[in-house]
This record gives structure tokens, sequence and C-alpha cells, in this order.
């Protein structure tokens, strides 16, 4: 796996979360009439980082459009310096370098080992004798075929997740400061003037202080993180439930009708308003999948 494969898979759940924090960060969109086309000459390495920066927009993207949010109106406008010094305090300047670091590394160790497998499903790939051959050698042999083979395996994944940690935690600092801007915002919609006025003074304690700092980095301490792993259980066991709403929903709003499920009128009225014949849209009329249809598997939630 390389690191751009890395990147691009482990980028986008590390956005979401970010954006499910207590506030999300919207690029601002330059004016078209304002940007002039100019042509430059590109290298082959400078057409590559330009298209995967592309890529990585593209796929951020649509954060933006899930979590818009409404302009601040003329008094939380007039709130925001106060909402600034209290970013100040509970987002120092470099907290998002220093928590994606501390919570990536650990991660990354594990992504790592993930990706390096089984020595036997390595040697697969990497002679091409079947995994049915390799089923009876030994632990100590396949490690030392490996090491044969691949001596470097080891320290490349060290370094490849040395590497993506890098790089992530570089945009994160680099975003940091959109992110800072974002939490303003919201501090001047949820809290008004005599609120802040009263947190400022709580965060000039030591233990307000403590309290505010912590309060953004314990989102993403391993207790925090660790926790997700409840969502299997408890996503199983919401599964049924989920199942039966979704049977109500679609008795409720059936899905639209096509073309031969019409009558002869609402067929004249619909060839008409298409311009177009009635023998002319049954032809074209896509065949209906049953229920039955599309999968040869049992379904398991049924």
């Amino acid at each position: 796996m390389d690191t751009r494969s890395l990147l691009l898979a482990f980028a986008a759940p590390t956005a979401l979360a970010f954006a499910l924090a207590p506030a999300s960060a919207r690029a601002q969109e330059s004016d078209p009439a304002e940007t002039e086309e100019v042509f430059e000459f590109q290298t082959e390495e400078e057409a590559e980082a330009e298209a995967f920066q592309q890529e990585m927009t593209d796929a951020f993207a649509i954060f933006g459009e899930l979590f818009a949010a409404e302009p601040l109106t003329e008094e939380q406008e007039a709130r925001l310096p106060l909402a600034e010094k209290m970013t100040a305090v509970v987002m120092p300047e470099g907290t998002m370098a220093e928590v994606m670091q501390e919570s990536m590394e650990p991660m990354m160790s594990v992504i790592m080992q993930m990706a390096e497998g089984d020595a036997r499903t390595q040697l697969t790939e990497l002679t091409g004798v079947s995994a049915e051959d390799l089923a009876e050698l030994s632990d100590e042999d396949a490690q030392a075929a490996i090491d044969l083979l691949d001596p470097l395996v080891e320290e490349r994944n060290a370094k490849m997740g040395e590497v993506v940690v890098n790089m992530v935690t570089k945009m994160f600092e680099a975003m940091e400061p959109a992110y800072g801007e974002a939490i303003a915002r919201v501090f001047a919609i949820r809290f008004d003037e005599a609120e802040m006025e009263e947190l400022l003074v709580f965060f000039d304690t030591p233990l307000g202080g403590k309290f505010a700092r912590e309060s953004f980095r314990l989102q993403y301490d391993p207790q925090m993180m660790g926790v997700m792993e409840a969502m299997g259980p408890a996503f199983g066991d919401a599964i049924p439930d989920m199942m039966e709403e979704m049977a109500a929903f679609e008795q409720d709003y059936p899905e639209g009708r096509r073309f031969p499920e019409l009558s002869a009128a609402e067929k004249e009225q619909l060839a008409g308003l298409l311009d177009k014949g009635v023998s002319e849209l049954e032809s074209l009329a896509p065949e209906a999948v049953s229920e039955d249809e599309g999968t040869d598997e049992e379904d398991p939630f049924t």
C-alpha cells in the first residue's frame, strides 16, 4: 500500500471526525471572475501533485454542503472579539497538530500492521506460490522467506506510517486558522456577551485554563476514540428496528411507477407531455425489478 493510498483511505474518516466535532470549517470559494487563467509548464511530478491536491479538495468539498452554516447576525458578529478570546484559550496555536500527532501515531501503527498482514499471504504475493501450498509452512520459515525476499518490509512500513502521520498532521496544521475561526463563530452563536465574559474570568484561573485547553483535546483521547468500537454491537442491536421502519416507510411511500404500470389514459397524458408516442415509451420503459431479483444470497435481516 503506497503513501497516496493510505492518505486517501485515512483522510476522509479523519476529516469526518473533525467535522462532527464542535465546529467545522468551510473553505471560502473564490470568484471565478477574479481568477485569470495562466498557462504554466508543469513537470510530470508537479502535474501529479496538482491532480492529487484537486482529488483531495473534491473529496472534502462535500462537508461544505453537509454542514452549510447560516451567516452570523449583526449581534453575533459583535460578539466575535470575545469569542476569539475564548478560542485562543480553548485551542492555543499548534493544538490541532499536536492532537493529530498524538492520536494518529498509535492508529497508524495498527494500520501498518494490518497492511503487512500474514507472512504466507505476503509470500503468495511475492512468489506466486498458492496459499494452499504454503499452508503447512511454519511461521519461522515463512518469516525467514519474507526476510530473504523483502528485508526492508518492517522498516519501510514504519517509515511509511511516519510519512503519513507527518503529512496529515501538516494538513491539519494548515487548516487550524480556519478551524479556529469556525470555533469562534460557534461561541458567538451559542453564548451571549455576559456568558462569555464570565467564562473568560473562569478561564483565567489555573483550573479554568486547564479545563478550556483539555475540553478540546479530550475529544481525541484514546478513551474517547476507542468507544467507537461500541458502534458495532449498537448498530447490530438497532438493525431489526431499522428494518421494520424501512419496511413501513416503503409501504407508506412506494417508488414511482414505470410506464407500463400506468392506465391507458395516463399513458396518453405522459406521451403528450414528453412529446413521444405511446408505443415508443412502451419500448423504452425499463423493466421493473421484483423484490426477489437482484441477489441470490439470503437476506441476513429477514
